[in-house]
């Protein structure tokens, strides 16, 4: 932003999948130059932020206190103030239960502009994705949400319940440790103790669990089950619908906690496939692309090689960028380009250009390849290797890894190549992170050979069964 004041966007980052946040939000993360961000925000929508944008957590962090509703009005001011662009980023919908009215106040006092954004709110999507309508014409016709707990300012929830609408669903957000109160409540308000009951912990992501009772009996079954917040409770007739319209709780890995390990950021296919499928799904570590600077001596040297070989779908358009802002184009190529992996190909088709896979050659060759990437000298004798990128790690994202590693009770990790094995080691070791027990799975003979070697012992032969029969490739 170049305004000596900038602005605020209350984004709703909607109720936990990240498929769930809205067009507009995005695009708001995405020009971003600072997030300030809450603990249900789902940390796959940082990524989408520019490399340049600050993260600022507004949740609770291991030993410390929560970060006061003071402190983040005060910061949002101080870095609108500074000019910035500031996205304060807010599970579900900013305007349910998220403060927004009194965040919004404090910069109308100090006269910095904002807008609002909603998000899918959480007590909707969290009975969607378990199967529960909250409305239905034959059960319940109307729908209120509640606070599951009174404000510090404030002694009592209010459970004022008018008898009459006897059909009425009830979401309450954050519920668990007040639910036996407010159930006993509306018992005494004229609902029945036999009234369905659903509570949804961390609702629409793979770690999602429902359990299921009446008014009397669901405050022993969530202990029972020890359900926790983030929860959702719904209460009504429409809950009896479960049993028979339920469908995430029927994607093949629900419940499954698998982590990708990454070497780079290339792409979050195995993520989004396993998250599609019902796990809950995390890329790890998480790093960032840093652009080598190509002289024009070193444009032209490639260019007058006899062929190309570029090893990285980012490094044709890296090489091909730095082309352009050379003043040259498709035509000064050499007419000989080829590719290491599918994945290049595929790239190198989508500028126009038809490539063949390498292989042994005396031709004088330009190698355009990322820094660390190991080359095979077999495939060719006269050469020049040209640094197209580099992955570095993202530094911003320490602290929420940190949190997702050792709060989930993550089960196994997926080693697309060799690089990420050393990549993830590297990494839980720089973060002084203990993961117990994981057990791996891995795509190619060669990749599983060096995991065991590292250590790993025990594959996963559901999630390794997965990936062959799907055919997962490099």
């Amino acid at each position: 932003m170049t305004n000596q004041t900038g602005f605020v966007s209350f984004v709703g980052a909607g109720p936990g999948d990240s498929g769930l946040i809205t067009n507009k939000g995005l695009k708001s993360i995405k020009k971003a130059d600072v997030i300030l961000y809450d603990r249900l925000v789902n940390p796959r929508l940082l990524r989408e932020a520019k490399k340049t944008c600050d993260f600022i957590y507004c949740g609770k962090l291991p030993n410390r206190h929560i970060m006061r509703q003071e402190k983040i009005n005060e910061t949002l001011i101080e870095q609108a103030k500074l000019g910035q662009y500031v996205v304060r980023l807010k599970g579900g919908d900013p305007s349910v239960f998220g403060r927004v009215g009194e965040e919004a106040e404090a910069l109308v006092n100090e006269g910095i502009e904002y807008e609002i954004i909603p998000g899918v709110t959480s007590s909707i999507a969290a009975a969607a994705y378990a199967g529960i309508p909250v409305t239905h014409r034959d059960y319940s016709n109307s729908f209120t949400l509640r606070t599951g707990h009174a404000s510090v300012t404030k002694e009592t929830v209010d459970n004022t319940y008018n008898g009459q609408y006897l059909g009425e669903t009830i979401a309450y957000y954050m519920g668990v440790k007040s639910l036996k109160t407010n159930c006993h409540t509306l018992i005494e308000q004229g609902k029945t103790p036999q009234t369905k009951v659903a509570v949804i912990e961390w609702a629409t992501l793979g770690k999602q669990r429902v359990v299921e009772g009446t008014l009397e009996t669901i405050s022993d079954i969530v202990e029972t089950e020890n359900i926790k917040n983030p929860a959702m409770t719904i209460i009504g007739d429409v809950v009896s619908l479960r049993q028979k319209i339920k469908w995430f709780d029927k994607k093949k890995f629900i419940g499954k906690r698998v982590l990708v390990a990454k070497s780079s950021g290339t792409s979050f296919d195995l993520e989004d496939y396993f998250t599609g499928h019902g796990a809950e799904a995390y890329s790890f570590p998480t790093v960032k692309m840093e652009e080598a600077a190509f002289t024009n001596g070193e444009l032209t040297k490639a260019l007058q090689s006899d062929r190309i070989i570029f090893t990285a779908p980012e490094s044709v358009d890296t090489f091909l960028s730095s082309m352009l802002n050379h003043s040259f184009d498709i035509r000064d190529l050499p007419r000989d380009i080829q590719f290491l992996s599918e994945k290049t190909r595929k790239k190198l088709m989508e500028k126009g250009i038809i490539a063949t896979k390498a292989e042994f050659s005396e031709k004088t060759t330009a190698v355009i390849s990322p820094s660390g990437k190991k080359i095979d000298q077999s495939l060719f004798v006269d050469s020049h290797v040209f640094r197209s990128h580099a992955w570095e790690r993202d530094h911003r994202f320490d602290e929420l890894n940190e949190r997702i590693l050792t709060e989930d009770n993550w089960q196994t990790v997926i080693f697309p190549n060799k690089a990420s094995i050393d990549s993830f080691i590297a990494e839980i070791e720089r973060l002084r992170i203990e993961l117990k027990a994981l057990s791996f799975a891995y795509i190619g003979e060669s990749v599983k050979k060096y995991a065991i070697q590292c250590g790993f012992t025990h594959v996963d032969q559901e999630v390794q069964n997965d990936l062959e029969n799907n055919k997962w490739k490099r």
